[in-house]
């Protein structure tokens, strides 16, 4: 993902890829899109917290998502974009995947089966 202020067109192919997997996954885009608030809820929705920090040394932003409870010093997923809501939508649709995939072929929690890979 590149986090320059002007994303390329493959960075907006993975955000429509994202935002596609999020709505297989029976999230809503909120009134005005797939804005911070929206995302936010549906983390904590499925259990999972969130960190938005500006990424080190670059102009984007980086999110981590974790379990909500428990002691998991590690992140969940983590994702980068050029807007805090770029970072948690990709971040968010990662973690989706993933659990969709570890939890076998009869789908996650998120209900999102058959939701294709995510390349970045």
């Amino acid at each position: 993902m590149n986090v320059d202020p002007f994303p390329n067109d493959q960075d907006m192919r993975d955000l429509d890829e994202a935002h596609a997997l999020l709505t297989r996954a029976n999230i809503p885009a909120g009134p005005t899109g797939y804005d911070i608030q929206t995302l936010a809820a549906a983390a904590y929705d499925h259990g999972w917290a969130y960190r938005i920090d500006r990424a080190a040394g670059m102009d984007g932003y980086a999110v981590e998502l974790r379990p909500q409870r428990g002691i998991s010093s590690q992140p969940l997923v983590s994702a980068v974009g050029w807007e805090p809501d770029v970072a948690l939508a990709l971040a968010l649709a990662r973690a989706l995947q993933q659990n969709t995939a570890s939890s076998g072929p009869h789908g996650g929690q998120s209900g999102a089966k058959g939701v294709p890979a995510i390349t970045k």
